[in-house]
């Protein structure tokens, strides 16, 4: 059938059972008008703007011939820690009933089929038609969204995690994936970029990355104070303020009280909110407001705290606590108690009052519907996004909010790490247009008396930093990414202007890792544990870069002045910072990258992700807490879960069994028999069966979570492994692995086999030949062209495909395939895969020089194919080859001092390696007069940086993906 605009509506109500709002609608109709965005929606807060995405998704179905036309990758960006991110949730449940309703049973409007086919027709086989990703901290590896450059997709993330990976910096992204992860982002992306205040140097990096870099990246500001550097915006119509349901929302009244400081107080006494808040919910109960739900936003993570244990300890009313410093599996707790409160939900009946404490986090991404608000005075466009969330549904009582300032706040010398003087000019115009201290915050009133004052509403709202200039170098610097370069442009400043800083580390506690294991490196090889039980994103906490080198450095020392938006560093120490007495941490970025080892306070830098000890402490179930002592609970298991379907690990350790007699038990089993996995998965069940006989795991009690681990991992896909990694042999635990994963995937994202981890390049279940696997890249390679309307490049795209591994014919490669053994590997068909196990003694056996690199070996023999002849661009080729396993880019690291002719494969029957000729390896490497760093530049010369980028995640994706295949036959 053919989709028009005025489709969207029935899409609309297909997703959201409701209509949508006429500016909704009018977005749909100018997009298909012109197939362009405007700069900014100008849009109030509670007037749905996070329904662009539905506008972008529904774009796209109509352009799916035509990709060139909409974005395949949409990005709403948010510079504040995703906390109950609605925006996400929305995300979801559009990808829920897309994937839904291509079901044949499923009986939905044919508007909806439309677009999911259309998507589907992107997607390609065995996907959904929309994906839907929250990028949190970034975890090497994990990268369920880039699975195929295809795929339709709604990335709902920070300015950090998403500018550092356009950047070629990926927080927590690999080394070798940071190319991919570029090339995604840096072309046919819309960026949605929601401003919360602060992103005006990101806005600023993203119009030079689109200028100077020639990358392809749509913004699109969304904001009700945009400033006054707009040239296209989009606003509501006469048609919105007379709707019926955001006319509500736009009329509400919102009655703020202005509260002077009260003596004595300070900018970390909790007193005046904590009383406030108390006697603001006793009103609301008297006026009949039943369960009533307070909120109370300060800009200080620590007097968060503070205020949320006074109003904890209080009688009759619950209290929770919102930071954006904390674990994604607490959050999805949070997110749980606070339904009742959200924006449209249909009633609170058995709920208890609550008291919502929080910081900046609150003012986006967050739709509660409060009854009362109590806010620390901030910058004008700050408090106009917090009595956002007041009466947000505009519901017919009579709401009430106050605005506490503090002394330090609002003095004549007043300098805000956050907002500078802001707050201080705020407080007093916000007196001098008030009626003796009351004020109306209404979404259409407040404006509506500012404007009567002439007042300079950006003088005050949130100071507009901006980032440095983006030079031409700077870009060829990033792009370099094995190895970077020494001199490597911190890409934060760039993210939030040099004054700035914001999340730039990811910190894990696991209870199987001790601190006298980090100390002493000979007692635990920590590197394995935690390659066989990798981090999640959702056990990870984003702290900014100083505090965490501050927490390692110096444990004793509070940590108090920091706050959830980006905000000035600290001023820096003139001594130079000691190491004595520094707790030491693990950085992981994937088992085979050098970067991946212990570390000390001053080496941990922006994007790590750090594995501590739960002794350390530093988190509560709420979040990060650096004055904590407590040892922290491990939650790894639960991060874990969602992704059995892919692979299935298990730990079964005196950390994660926490009651003593139990353990005692699996303790007996584990030392005292020699089982299979399956016996010993059944002794453990029935060790942890027995009575919970201590008090120290009554409260947080894992049994149930690993009984129901173990259950899942008995239905595992293929063979499970048994490793004794720990110290203590098989008295100090088990990992049960499964890798393949288990049979209960319904909630895990699709399997994603990587090429970036070497040995799962060539180790699995079962031999794959070379040229079987080549075809098979070949072909998803030149279909994914061809999808993108890349057909002019979709042959050279395939050839190099094709080519990819033919490195991997060389004798001692093979050879290192058989286990070492030259007797056992193959004389005619050479291997891409073998169906063993890697060892590193059998690559010693084979006679592979340390480093060695198969894919520099391709690019000598895809010199002698008689393809390459014939390629519209040889050099392309050879560059797609070389770097599709993001090494190379532009430096291999090793020599090769006695190549081997290689085995005949891949059309051709005698490989012949002239003595005289180079690899790229070799600074001697010649092509058309080109050696191999110089030829990267001319390829970003011809294709652009994020374009060439972008070809090589063509093919690398095109591998993972026959990878997938490969384990399905």
């Amino acid at each position: 059938m053919q989709l028009r605009p005025e489709d969207f509506a029935s899409f609309f109500r297909g997703v959201h059972q409701c209509e949508p709002f006429p500016w909704q609608q009018a977005l749909v109709n100018r997009l298909a008008a012109t197939d362009r965005w405007p700069e900014v929606l100008d849009l109030p807060t509670g007037s749905g703007k996070t329904a662009a995405l539905d506008a972008a998704v529904f774009h796209l179905a109509m352009c799916s011939k035509t990709t060139s036309k909409a974005a395949l990758r949409i990005a709403l960006v948010v510079d504040r820690r995703l906390v109950v991110d609605d925006a996400f949730a929305r995300a979801q449940k559009i990808a829920k009933t897309l994937r839904d309703s291509v079901a044949e049973e499923v009986d939905c409007c044919e508007v909806l089929k439309e677009v999911a086919h259309r998507l589907l027709r992107l997607a390609g086989k065995d996907n959904p038609p929309l994906v839907a990703q929250r990028l949190r901290g970034g975890v090497p590896l994990e990268h369920d969204w880039a699975r195929t450059p295809t795929q339709p997709t709604i990335l709902c993330s920070t300015v950090d995690q998403i500018g550092s990976r356009l950047l070629f910096r990926g927080y927590g992204v690999s080394d070798r994936m940071k190319p991919v992860h570029a090339g995604l982002l840096g072309t046919n992306c819309l960026v949605l970029l929601d401003e919360a205040h602060l992103a005006e140097p990101f806005r600023q990096t993203l119009r030079a990355v689109n200028t100077i870099g020639h990358a392809d990246v749509n913004v699109v500001l969304l904001s009700a104070t945009p400033g006054t550097n707009v040239q296209s915006s989009f606003t509501l119509s006469e048609d919105d303020r007379v709707n019926t349901v955001l006319s509500k929302r736009l009329l509400a009244r919102k009655p703020v009280t202005l509260k002077p400081p009260h003596r004595g107080s300070t900018s970390t006494s909790q007193e005046p909110f904590v009383r406030e808040a108390r006697a603001m919910a006793e009103r609301l109960r008297n006026r009949g407001v039943q369960p009533p739900a307070v909120g109370v936003v300060v800009n200080r993570v620590a007097l968060a705290r503070e205020i949320f244990r006074e109003l904890r300890d209080g009688e009759g009313s619950d209290a929770v606590l919102i930071t954006g410093r904390s674990r994604g599996v607490d959050r999805n707790v949070i997110e749980t108690s606070l339904a009742p409160f959200r924006t449209g939900a249909p009633n609170r009946l058995g709920a208890k009052p609550v008291f919502i404490v929080a910081t900046q986090c609150l003012e986006v991404g967050v739709d509660l519907d409060l009854d009362g608000l109590v806010t620390q005075a901030a910058s004008l466009d700050a408090l106009r996004q917090r009595f956002g969330r007041l009466n947000r549904a505009g519901r017919p009582f009579d709401a009430e909010g106050s605005i506490i300032a503090i002394s330090r706040d609002i003095g004549r010398k007043a300098d805000d790490p956050v907002y500078g003087d802001r707050i201080r000019l705020t407080w007093e115009a916000l007196n001098e247009v008030s009626d003796g201290g009351e004020l109306d915050f209404g979404v259409e009133a407040l404006p509506e008396r500012l404007k009567k004052a002439e007042l300079d509403l950006d003088g005050l709202s949130s100071v507009r930093p901006n980032a440095p200039v983006v030079m031409p170098a700077y870009m060829d610097l990033w792009s370099q990414t094995w190895p970077r370069p020494d001199v490597d442009p911190e890409v934060a400043l760039f993210l939030h202007g040099t004054e700035r800083t914001a999340s730039g580390v990811s910190i894990v506690w696991r209870c199987d890792i001790s601190r006298i294991d980090l100390e002493d490196e000979t007692r635990l090889d920590v590197r394995r544990v935690i390659r066989l039980f990798p981090p999640r994103a959702s056990e990870a906490v984003e702290v900014p870069l100083w505090v965490a080198r501050k927490w390692l450095r110096q444990p004793e020392e509070r940590i108090d002045d920091f706050s959830d938006a980006p905000q000035r560093e600290p001023e820096p120490r003139t001594e130079v910072e000691s190491q004595e007495g520094s707790r030491l941490a693990f950085r992981w970025a994937g088992h085979d990258d050098p970067n991946t080892g212990i570390v000390v306070a001053n080496e941990v830098r922006s994007g790590d992700v750090l594995i501590v000890p739960t002794s350390y402490g530093g988190c509560d179930k709420y979040g990060w807490e650096p004055n904590s002592f407590a040892p922290v609970v491990d939650v790894a298991d639960g991060a874990a879960k969602p992704y059995w379907g892919r692979r299935c690990a298990v730990r079964i350790t005196r950390g994660t069994v926490r009651s003593r007699y139990q353990w005692q038990r699996v303790e007996r089993e584990l030392i005292s028999v020699d089982v299979n996995a399956l016996e010993l998965i059944d002794r453990i069940l029935f060790a942890l069966s027995g009575r919970v006989a201590d008090e120290e795991s009554r409260t947080e009690n894992s049994s149930d979570e690993i009984r129901d681990s173990l259950i899942a991992l008995r239905g595992a896909k293929g063979p499970i492994e048994i490793h004794f990694p720990y110290s203590d042999g098989p008295s100090g635990g088990v990992i049960l692995v499964a890798e393949r994963g288990v049979l209960e995937s319904e909630l895990a994202p699709a399997a994603v086999p990587t090429t970036e981890d070497d040995t799962a390049s060539h180790s699995f279940n079962k031999p794959v030949g070379l040229e079987d696997h080549g075809s098979r890249v070949a072909r998803f390679a030149k279909g994914f062209a061809e999808t993108l309307g890349l057909e002019q490049f979709a042959d050279d795209i395939g050839l190099a495909a094709y080519l990819h591994d033919a490195g991997k014919a060389d004798p001692r490669f093979q050879t290192m395939l058989a286990g070492g053994d030259p007797f056992n590997r193959p004389d005619c068909t050479p291997l891409a895969k073998s169906g063993r196990q890697w060892s590193p003694q059998a690559w010693i056996r084979s006679g592979l020089p340390q480093g060695w690199r198969h894919e520099a070996l391709s690019v000598r023999l895809a010199r002698q194919h008689p393809a390459l002849n014939v390629a519209r661009d040889p050099a392309l080729v050879l560059w797609l080859i070389g770097s599709h396993h993001g090494l190379g880019r532009p430096f291999y690291g090793f020599a090769d001092p006695q190549p081997h002719q290689p085995l005949p494969c891949l059309d051709v029957e005698d490989w012949k390696l002239p003595d005289q000729e180079s690899g790229p390896q070799s600074l001697a490497f010649n092509f058309d007069g080109l050696d191999w760093p110089t030829m990267f530049e001319k390829l970003k010369e011809r294709y652009g940086i994020w374009g060439l980028a972008h070809l090589e995640a063509i093919l690398r994706l095109a591998d993972h993906r026959a990878s997938e295949e490969e384990v399905a036959l």
